[in-house]
């Protein structure tokens, strides 16, 4: 298997050549931004038309589901024989189905129903429980120190801030490429 090499790049030699290729980027950055917002707007533009079609197409399907779902409960007996909750007709399939279970809790809401879970001792395989770092604190503790001398030091327990240096450009002003 040969080797593919690749091309040298060649870094400026002089701020000069610096400030050409930092001008380049910028003006190519602009253009990229240009070219996303120009995609946007054609996406909302195409939204809006499809919504402004949807409209009365909507308002017309849910005319009919209200006209066709009385007709129905009245002739629904007929209509299947009494042995099935659905039909053909017409290109679509008419009748009731029966929904996937959805759980309610009578007594108010879902931390009601946690909090009577736990009064009552059943938590197990009924509750879950998620608990996740809150990173943001944990950096304020290792910058300041744990707040009583009580507590094992962040640092023992092998916590520790880190940081680097990074390589950036970022073109300054907006709209820097064409429009």
């Amino acid at each position: 298997m040969s080797r593919v090499k690749a091309p040298a790049l060649r870094a400026p030699t002089s701020t000069g050549e610096a400030t050409e290729l930092l001008a380049r980027l910028a003006v190519v950055t602009g253009t990229i931004a240009a070219y996303d917002a120009q995609r946007a707007a054609a996406k909302q533009q195409i939204d809006a038309a499809a919504d402004a079609c949807n409209v009365p197409l909507i308002a017309e399907r849910d005319d009919l589901f209200k006209r066709l779902q009385p007709w129905y409960e009245a002739h629904a007996e007929e209509l299947t024989g009494g042995k099935r909750k659905s039909i053909e007709l017409g290109g679509c399939t008419i009748g009731h189905r029966t929904t996937p279970p959805k759980l309610v809790f009578e007594h108010g809401k879902d931390a009601d129903a946690v909090e009577a879970l736990q009064l009552f001792g059943r938590t197990a395989g009924l509750l879950k429980t998620t608990t996740t770092l809150v990173k943001p604190a944990i950096l304020a503790e290792l910058a300041t120190g744990p707040a009583s001398d009580d507590v094992v030091p962040l640092e023992l327990l092998g916590f520790e801030p880190r940081q680097s240096e990074e390589f950036f450009i970022e073109p300054i002003g907006a709209g820097v490429g064409p429009a």
